[in-house]
């Protein structure tokens, strides 16, 4: 599935609505990077990426400190995909 700069919005809600049953639903977990490349229309990276459809937002974590600590890499707005 590839979509333009346009359609990435309707992508992440049909993606939430498919994968959670609501495009308002939060979905969080890995996902590979030819994955996020056709959902996102880019790599964000290694780790766990959380889509909140009632905030319209992408964020992507990491852990660090041995795993006892997370750290938000990259926080997008829909909009701004």
């Amino acid at each position: 599935m590839t979509t333009k700069k346009t359609d990435t919005p309707a992508a992440l809600a049909l993606f939430l609505t498919e994968r959670k049953g609501s495009c308002l639903a939060t979905w969080s977990g890995s996902m590979p990077a030819a994955e996020q490349r056709a959902l996102l229309g880019r790599f964000l990276g290694k780790g766990k990426i959380w889509i909140d459809g009632t905030a319209e937002t992408v964020e992507h974590w990491r852990t660090v400190g041995f795993g006892l600590d997370g750290e938000c890499t990259v926080s997008l707005s829909w909009r701004s995909l």
